[in-house]
This record gives C-alpha cells, structure tokens and sequence, in this order.
C-alpha cells in the first residue's frame, strides 16, 4: 500500500498539505441510521470480534462522507478483557464489568492472552485491505489510567476514588496493575500495527480524575512508555488527554507527534504554547453539530484561522460525537472544512 498520497499522515507527520485533513471521534456511531440498523440485530461485542462486522462498521462513515481516515470499531476495554475480566454494554448506563477488582489478588491474577485479540487483527486487515489507499487506518488504545479506572469501579464514575485510593494506599499493586495493562497494550498495538494501522491513538478520557502531581507521578510513565513504544515503530502517534490541554508542558513530555485537543480550550492558544513541537488535532465543541449551517461555518472557520496555516492541523471534535447529530450536519461540517482550509 502507497502511504505517500495519505493526506491524514502527511499532517501527522507535519508535512505541508493542500487542504487541513478531517475525521471524527466516534464516527462510526449511533447517529448513523445504518449503524443502529445493524446494532439491532448485533451484540456491541460481535461487533467488535466479527471480522465481517467490524470491518462493515468501520466503514460506514467511509461510504456515506468524505472522511480522510476511518478508525477501526472497537473499545478501550477490549485490554480488560484480554487480562481476564468481561464487560457488557448496559444501556443508560455504560459498560459494566461483571466482576472489578476489589483486592490485591484480583490484579495478581489478571493473565493476558494474546489470542483475545486474534478476530480483532483479522478485522483490521480486512478493513485496510477494504480502504482505499488514499485513506489511513486509526488503530487506538485507552491510556493505562484511564482503562484501571474502568477495572476498580467495574463501571463509569463520578470520581474514581477506588483506583485513586489504591494509588495512594497500596502503591506496590497499583503499579502492578499498571504494568500489566502497559505491557497489554502494548502487545496489542503491536498486533494492530502488524495488521495494518496507519496510526495509533491513545486515549486518556479519565486524565482529570487526577491531580497534576499524581497525574505526572503514576500515568504519565506508563503512558510514555506506549507511546515511545509507538514513535518507536515508525508510525504517528496521537495523544487525547481530554481536559488536560491547558497544562501543555506536562502533557507534552509523552512526547507523542499529535497533540488531541478537547473543546474547553483555545487551539490558536495551545499553538501559540507549542511552538510547533507538535501537530495539534480538534476541536470543534460536539455540541455545534445541533446548530444551524450557519454556526458550524462559524465556528469552524475560527478554529481554522486561529490555526492559520494547514500544515500542523487535523480536524476533529473535541470529544465524539452524539447520538443525536443529524449526518447532514456531518456533510456539511466536513465539507466546510475542506473549502475553508483549502489552499
């Protein structure tokens, strides 16, 4: 496969490009009405472990927009798993795990297995052997804080004060666990690179859940180390700390080549503080997807003069996209993006 005419990996790799590449977090979702046709008929966990499915999910958005990346239809919880433990999907409520970790023998006995993730490569591999050439393949992964925070609670929370009690109470097995889920993971990414991802996103939804100094103390070495695992591989890494964006020092010593931004800060702001250290992606707020043309125009538009250049910038939404977005809306952002950064 010829990577050279990839628009998306031109700019994760801060090359000049002729238009500011776009795709969307969660594009492959619930606001498509031929995604809740086949969820309807399929459980989220075939889904993600059909090779057939997946690769059809993934490639909703694909079909329907003119999107510059697709990224593959799977979960951050998919490392729990392969360390023992099982999630269902529980509607208005979220995954739910069927037994956390309540105790030090519960992490001592998560045992990874590699063959969890055998359906999901061949899904990968049908899906870029499906993409067209001139489009690149998202692989990703949940930050190690933010997937422990998931296997303590056994669900989403408030606070996640379990994992951070342990961190503080019992710090010998709150690394263990951490280890485990960074050496999981990056076996796993290992395995996606193998079967054709283009880039690697890692996510750290849960990254406020914790002061700055803990933050720097006991996630950003396990985050680190995947990604200089990643950098190490040759291929673009990208970074999405949601609500960390304004401590861009801190979150930069991850040294990932993509910065994700979220929709609480100024981009023009963050770039001004990087000063072209790396390539910045975001961040329209999801939310202006429920407004008129007029306002997404708007609102894109700034968000592209405040960049004022293409090289550097990937567009996306600052969080994913809701269920309750109209696709109209989607073409219509998309296409204002490629008219408004086009040089």
């Amino acid at each position: 496969m010829k990577k050279s005419n990839q628009i998306f990996l031109d700019a994760c790799n801060g090359l000049p490009t002729k238009r500011t590449p776009v795709w969307i977090m969660r594009q492959a979702g619930r606001y498509l009405p031929e995604y809740r046709k086949i969820r309807s008929k399929a459980t989220f966990h075939q889904m993600m472990h059909k090779p057939d499915l997946m690769t059809e999910v993934t490639l909703l958005p694909m079909k329907r927009f003119e999107l510059d990346a697709a990224i593959m239809f799977s979960d951050i919880l998919v490392i729990p798993e392969s360390l023992g433990m099982k999630f269902d999907l529980v509607p208005k409520v979220g995954p739910v795990f069927n037994n956390r970790i309540s105790n030090d023998n519960d992490i001592k006995n998560l045992n990874y297995n590699n063959d969890y993730f055998k359906n999901i490569y061949k899904g990968i591999s049908s899906i870029r052997s499906d993409l067209n050439n001139d489009k690149s393949l998202i692989g990703f992964a949940g930050a190690p804080w933010t997937v422990a925070c998931y296997m303590l609670e056994g669900k989403p929370s408030k606070d996640y004060m379990s994992l951070r009690s342990l961190m503080i109470e019992k710090p010998d097995s709150f690394k263990l666990l951490m280890e485990k889920i960074t050496d999981a993971t990056i076996n796993y990414i290992d395995g996606q690179i193998k079967s054709g991802v283009n880039v690697i996103q890692i996510f750290d939804s849960n990254g406020t859940y914790i002061s700055k100094d803990h933050y720097e103390k006991y996630s950003l070495p396990y985050i680190s180390k995947i990604i200089r695992h990643i950098n190490s591989r040759n291929i673009p890494s990208i970074y999405f700390a949601k609500g960390l964006c304004n401590d861009v020092d801190l979150i930069l010593k991850n040294e990932p080549k993509v910065l994700g931004i979220d929709w609480t800060v100024n981009i023009g702001d963050i770039k001004n503080k990087i000063k072209n250290k790396v390539v910045l992606q975001g961040n329209l707020d999801p939310s202006v997807l429920l407004c008129s043309n007029q306002i997404i125009k708007q609102e894109v538009a700034k968000i592209i003069d405040s960049i004022g250049n293409n090289q550097g910038h990937i567009f996306n939404l600052g969080h994913g996209i809701t269920p309750n977005v109209n696709p109209i809306s989607v073409e219509f952002l998309i296409q204002t993006v490629k008219q408004l950064s086009k040089k």
